[in-house]
């Protein structure tokens, strides 16, 4: 469990810890499962020393939303031991007779269930799940543990891996062993636009030395990397060194290494298949956020809202999402829904859309308290309300009326219009009549006194526009015409 698995990684000296973003992701970091684009398998093949060699087996399946999971087999195996049944002389200590009984094996395998998941735009987190079966001549045991681990992308450049190995353990079978808890730190750095790639990984067990390991990968070419690394506690144990051979979806990895007991060759191959997790993700997100917005414009606010929180799950990156997520959870704490063609559910509905987009808050303070004043009982609307005046910046908030009020939002805005014309405020006249004619566009009142204030302001071009759009409404409109008519040249 120790000695890590993979060509790509062994030839980069196990430095593997902070980048772990292939199907050899189980065994090394769960966390790095998040970065694994396609469905891949990997299987490697390890000449250690002697007759022992050491397999692996991996799969990785990335899923459009909810992680990617990981299965991975290794075995370490050293076979043709001499058994033998001894008979000693007990003054001597000498054999006298020596039976053959064969050979046996060393047989050690690890099977790893993985899963990791991106939580947000910079941190991925992952968990797996080893069993350890030992099997030497007729003793076995089992050891059972869980390794935790996260990544953080610190930089565009820079990526960062801490985690704990066995977290957890539990022996059983003939063993009194007890797998060490182990504290592992990673750091891998990309240079040169993503051709080289370097890694430093520390890892300490409870009980132990410290263990270093330092790699690097270079691309030549588009299809050709070249691989080296070390392995030290603290000297150096082993020097490293491989390449691979990409094309397309097959990749050919080999590592040598160099040790005290010689030298050791390992070989991989790995074929990727599927879509790309991107490419499948991006459509899924597309399409809930289409349905989100559509929900969101029907004034289906719950709907709409889980539709988004599905996509911002799928890519916890797509900040546009995750900003209307925070506006759209604030409306459906008041309003889940307003459907329908009333004009308190469309107001309603506008007033929400404009808050959510967030580029023009005085258009929902104005559609919300129309939307209010169609219906002074509801006060799920003035809720909503008050907590957009509040963040517009409004100080004296529309307040549930006392009394027989019937002096409508449109009511009060022609009725400080007016007045402002009368106090000879015309700018201030203009922004009145404008908030009424938001939301009334036909609003003949409004429209009389727009025109009122252009006139005064010496604005005949505008008032006359204005003044004719009136007469389209209402042809019999005697005060209009005449007004007209006394600007004729």
């Amino acid at each position: 469990m120790n000695y890590g698995v993979g060509a790509r990684a062994l030839a980069m000296g196990g430095a593997f810890y902070a980048i772990s973003d292939d199907a050899t992701g189980p065994a090394w970091n769960p966390a790095g499962l998040a970065y694994v684009q396609r469905k891949e398998m990997t299987m490697m093949q390890a000449t250690l020393f002697a007759t022992t060699k050491y397999t692996y087996m991996g799969y990785v399946h990335p899923r459009d939303t909810g992680g990617t999971f990981g299965l991975g087999i290794t075995q370490l195996a050293s076979t043709g031991f001499d058994k033998v049944n001894a008979t000693f002389d007990s003054t001597t200590g000498e054999p006298v007779s020596v039976q053959s009984m064969g050979s046996f094996a060393d047989t050690q395998s690890v099977y790893n269930l993985a899963w990791g998941k991106q939580v947000t735009d910079s941190t991925a987190f992952g968990a797996s799940i080893h069993q350890l079966k030992r099997q030497l001549d007729s003793s076995s045991d089992t050891q059972l543990s869980m390794d935790i681990g996260f990544m953080r992308q610190m930089t565009p450049l820079l990526r960062t891996g801490v985690g704990i190995q066995n977290v957890f353990s539990k022996s059983g079978g003939d063993t009194s062993d007890k797998l060490p808890v182990t504290f592992r730190l990673g750091n891998s750095l990309r240079l040169f636009k993503d051709r080289l790639l370097l890694g430093l990984d520390i890892s300490k067990p409870q009980i132990g030395d410290t263990t270093f390991r330092l790699g690097g990968e270079f691309w030549v070419s588009n299809w050709f990397p070249f691989r080296f690394g070390i392995v030290g506690t603290p000297t150096v144990q082993e020097t490293d060194f491989g390449f691979g051979l990409h094309f397309k979806r097959f990749e050919l990895d080999i590592a040598n290494g160099i040790h005290d007991l010689g030298t050791s060759s390992r070989m991989s191959l790995t074929f990727k298949f599927g879509r790309s997790r991107d490419e499948a993700s991006s459509e899924k997100i597309k399409a809930l956020i289409q349905s989100g917005f559509e929900a969101f414009k029907d004034g289906d606010f719950q709907m709409a809202l889980l539709r988004l929180n599905q996509a911002a799950d799928a890519d916890p990156t797509n900040l546009q999402v995750r900003a209307m997520l925070v506006r759209l959870q604030t409306v459906v704490a008041f309003i889940p829904a307003a459907q329908g063609g009333e004009e308190v559910q469309t107001y309603t509905r506008k007033g929400a859309i404009a808050y959510v987009d967030g580029r023009d808050l005085r258009a929902s303070v104005n559609a919300l308290r129309y939307a209010y004043n169609k219906d002074v009982k509801d006060e799920h609307v003035l809720g909503l309300l008050n907590l957009v005046e509040k963040e517009y910046g409004i100080s004296d908030v529309t307040r549930k009326p006392e009394g027989p009020e019937q002096f409508t939002f449109i009511d009060q805005k022609i009725y400080d219009a007016r007045q402002a014309v009368y106090d000879g405020k015309y700018d201030l006249a203009i922004r009145r009549t404008q908030d009424v004619l938001d939301l009334e566009p036909n609003n003949v009142t409004a429209l009389e006194i727009l025109g009122s204030a252009f006139f005064l302001m010496d604005e005949k071009r505008h008032a006359r526009d204005v003044w004719k759009r009136v007469l389209e409404l209402d042809p019999n409109n005697k005060t209009v015409n005449q007004f007209l008519a006394q600007m004729q040249p």
